[in-house]
C-alpha cells in the first residue's frame, strides 16, 4: 500500500512542477554588459560637428611617455581640416600645416606638421607641449568623433589627442 501511495504523490508532484512551469511567461536573457573598446567609429556628419566643418581646439593630448595632459593655461593649440587633404592651425606657438589622409575604417594619417622656428618662454612648458602634439599627429592610426569631441588613437588604440569645437 504504501508503495502506490507514493507513487500517486510522486506523481502528483511531478505534474504540479511540469504545468507549472509551462505556464509561466518565457524569461528572456538577462542583458549582458559590454565594456567598451577604445576603438570607436566616427559618427555620421548630420550628428553634430564634422571633421572638416570645424576648427577644432585641443584640450587633452598624450605627452608622448604616456601621459594624459590638459592644454598649458595660456596656450591654445587649433586644427582645422581641408577636404583636400590639409591641415592646419597653432601648435600653442607656431602656426603649422600639414598633409592629411583619411582611409578606410577611420584610419587617418599625418605628416609631420611643417613649422618655423619661432621659440616662446610662456606660457610655461609651451614647446614641450607643441613638440608632443606633433608627434601624436604622427603617432595617429584612427579617429572618432564622439559627444561633439574629435578623438584620435595611435595604433595601439591609445587615446592621444583630444579636441573640442571651438
Amino acid at each position: 500500500m504504501k508503495v502506490p501511495l507514493f507513487a500517486c504523490i510522486g506523481l502528483l508532484v511531478l505534474a504540479v512542477l511540469v504545468s507549472g512551469c509551462t505556464n509561466q511567461p518565457a524569461q528572456t536573457p538577462a542583458s549582458t554588459t559590454t565594456v567598451p573598446t577604445t576603438i570607436q567609429t566616427a559618427t555620421p556628419a548630420a550628428a553634430g560637428p564634422s571633421l572638416t566643418s570645424t576648427t577644432w581646439k585641443l584640450a587633452w593630448f598624450d605627452d608622448t611617455k604616456g601621459v594624459w595632459s590638459k592644454v598649458a593655461d595660456g596656450s591654445t593649440v587649433t586644427a582645422t581640416f581641408f577636404n583636400e587633404g590639409k591641415v592646419t592651425g597653432s601648435g600653442g606657438c607656431n602656426g603649422y600645416a600639414a598633409d592629411y589622409q583619411l582611409g578606410d575604417s577611420s584610419r587617418i594619417w599625418f605628416r609631420r606638421p611643417v613649422v618655423p622656428t619661432k621659440v616662446c618662454q610662456t606660457p610655461y612648458g609651451v614647446m614641450t607641449q607643441e613638440s608632443a602634439f606633433f608627434t601624436d599627429l604622427e603617432w595617429a592610426e584612427t579617429y572618432s568623433i564622439m559627444d561633439g569631441q574629435l578623438l584620435i588613437f595611435d595604433k595601439m588604440n591609445n587615446k592621444i589627442l583630444q579636441f573640442d569645437p571651438s
